[in-house]
């Protein structure tokens, strides 16, 4: 238990001072999902890609066959709470699949591709934390998509340069003329080159696409237990301040990794206790479709 909730606090800050509001018990399980996805993202980089690509398959194989037993001795512990659930697994199975997808040459061409590899990758964690959480309302699994997809969106913006240098590229190739890794890495030392433009209209477009899909998946919060909606809420908030700060800073994204300080965390976090209440007011809201027009085939 104590190891989950270390890993969760070494390398999932905002979640950690969020999720320490959470009842202990839930906080555990939240933990065990965070160290679990951190497992699959570590073995998706850890090697070359065809071993990664090999290794993946093979963990996708054993969730397909519910062989957990299997899973454990190649040192895949599956919380024991998404064992034998159905919906969690179909999550996963489309999570290992995003992962997979990293281990191509990773060229993102369109806003359809970006917001199916967002679902997979952090829309599919949003469900399994719906899961952890016991909302067992299906209602709440759109919007808990929703808000998967805009942190993975600012995940994407934060990491422009670092994924670059993997020769990576999430930034749609429609929203920056085909730009490669080694061209986008350029900028990083030319500030005077002309496609500084067309990679920070990118970045505002990618930062509205992100609002809405925040917005979704905060009106989502309302069919949680008051006491997760604060601890959501918060994780929430804090991490769409990236995005915030990334404006503020006038869109210059090669400057070193935007991150939210302690003192902003707690400004936040009394900012999202204080509109939290707001969300009583609300009925349960209805979802908007067309968020998930690019995922009609998939969910």
């Amino acid at each position: 238990m104590s190891n989950h909730l270390e890993i969760l606090r070494q390398n999932g800050k905002s979640f950690y001072w969020a999720g320490k509001l959470l009842p202990k018990k839930y906080f555990v399980r939240c933990a065990e999902l965070y160290s679990f996805c951190r497992l699959l993202d570590d073995i998706a980089d850890t090697n070359t890609k065809d071993e990664n690509f090999i290794k993946l398959n093979f963990i996708l194989d054993l969730i397909k066959k519910n062989d957990y037993q299997k899973l454990e001795e190649n040192n895949v512990y599956v919380p024991s709470y998404l064992k034998n659930c159905e919906l969690a697994k179909s999550k996963i199975i489309d999570l290992i699949h995003g992962l997979i997808f990293d281990q191509k040459l990773v060229r993102i061409k369109s806003e359809e591709q970006l917001i199916l590899y967002c679902y997979r990758v952090a829309g599919t964690v949003g469900v399994l934390m719906c899961i952890a959480l016991e909302c067992k309302d299906k209602n709440s699994f759109n919007f808990a998509i929703d808000l998967g997809i805009a942190m993975q969106l600012t995940n994407i913006l934060r990491d422009i340069e670092e994924d670059s240098k993997l020769n990576r590229r999430y930034l749609p190739g429609k929203f920056i003329n085909e730009l490669t890794p080694k061209e986008i890495l350029i900028l990083t030392k030319d500030h005077d080159h002309s496609n500084h433009s067309i990679l920070k209209d990118a970045i505002k477009k990618i930062l509205l696409i992100s609002e809405l899909y925040y917005r979704s998946g905060n009106k989502g919060l309302v069919f949680l237990n008051f006491k997760f909606r604060i601890a959501i809420g918060i994780a929430s908030n804090i991490y769409r301040e990236i995005g915030v700060k990334l404006k503020k800073n006038k869109f210059i994204w090669y400057k070193g990794r935007i991150y939210t300080t302690n003192f902003e965390k707690l400004k936040l976090t009394l900012k999202s206790l204080t509109n939290i209440f707001v969300f009583f007011k609300f009925k349960f809201p209805k979802h908007d479709h067309t968020l998930h027009k690019y995922l009609k085939e998939i969910l």
